[in-house]
């Protein structure tokens, strides 16, 4: 009897979304930038707009040269910048439409959205109601049926919740350069450092927003690194898979994960991110829970792996 494909949806397992309060929008140039913060954020229920993430959405602000060089000196009057907007009570956080994977055991293929699945908290969007799970099943079974999503109704977040932006420049690559490294050591945060970093590189939008600055500076900091850590449990998990011969589909194009050397080389990684994980400092307060996050897709990572070697002794289905 044949295995029904697993699905991946990306709000599983994410246990604080619910409750983050800011996010932060690129936008792609001068013209975008004043017109968010004279006329509010037009966006459309469902699309991927937003991000926890100030490390990648900082990036998606300089443009290709980031990539190779994310933390150097950035010249100011970049084209795009990096806003932060408040979520309101009338609207609800969720992961964006088309975002989930996937996996057909049989087939060895993992199909739907596995990067956008992987990218995790960088593929946000606005709902009206709080329901967004439901609401985004919904809508991209609209899409899907030949409705197109720029169609759908489009609403506005008030310019009043876009409570300023982070300026580049020296200080903010110093903040963002000291959390990256923090995170992908899993070494505790030095929060005094850093929220002061990202709090001299914050333009309020207005003077009344500067009392919510410190708040949102903490809130963003945090979900940076429950960004980064999801994005990279799970990449970890496609890895696996790539290693045991599995192809990727995304939106019908195949696409390439590089996989470990070999298994022993990917049962080290493993082993070693679940040791470093459970004895991080890291993961402490609001963090906590990401331990036990990390600790269960590992584990599930090593299921896989296992299941791979009894297929190859006993020609069994792999977990």
């Amino acid at each position: 009897m044949p295995f029904a494909p697993i699905e991946f949806v990306s709000g599983y397992g994410d246990q604080t979304l619910s409750g983050v309060r800011f996010v932060l929008h690129a936008t792609a140039n001068a013209t975008e930038t004043a017109s968010v913060t004279s006329a509010g954020l037009a966006f459309i229920e469902g699309r991927p707009m937003l991000s926890t993430d100030v490390i990648e959405a900082y990036q998606r602000t300089v443009g290709a040269g980031a990539t190779s060089d994310p933390w150097g000196m950035v010249a100011e009057g970049q084209p795009g910048s990096l806003l932060v907007c408040a979520v309101p009570p009338t609207l609800h956080l969720g992961y964006g439409i088309f975002t989930t994977a996937y996996v057909d055991r049989a087939q060895k293929r993992v199909s739907g959205a596995p990067l956008r699945y992987a990218a995790g908290r960088r593929q946000l969007a606005f709902y009206n109601g709080a329901e967004t799970e439901a609401a985004r099943v919904h809508i991209e079974a609209e899409v899907a049926n030949g409705f197109p999503l720029e169609q759908r109704p489009q609403y506005t977040l008030d310019p009043e919740y876009v409570i300023g932006q982070f300026r580049s420049g020296q200080v903010l690559a110093a903040g963002l350069g000291q959390l990256s490294v923090a995170v992908r050591s899993l070494q505790p945060l030095d929060y005094q450092r850093l929220e002061a970093l990202l709090r001299e590189a914050f333009d309020p939008s207005m003077a009344a927003d500067a009392v919510l600055v410190p708040t949102a500076v903490r809130d963003i900091i945090n979900g940076t690194v429950e960004a980064a850590i999801l994005s990279e449990l799970r990449m970890m998990r496609w890895q696996g898979l790539a290693l045991l011969g599995y192809s990727f589909i995304e939106d019908e194009q195949e696409v390439q994960i590089t996989p470990p050397k070999d298994m022993t080389e990917h049962r080290r990684h493993i082993d070693e991110f679940a040791r470093r994980v459970a004895s991080s400092g890291l993961f402490a307060a609001e963090l906590a829970w990401l331990k036990v996050y990390g600790a269960h897709v590992l584990e599930l990572m090593r299921v896989e792996l296992e299941g791979a070697v009894l297929e190859s002794e006993e020609g069994g289905q792999i977990l």
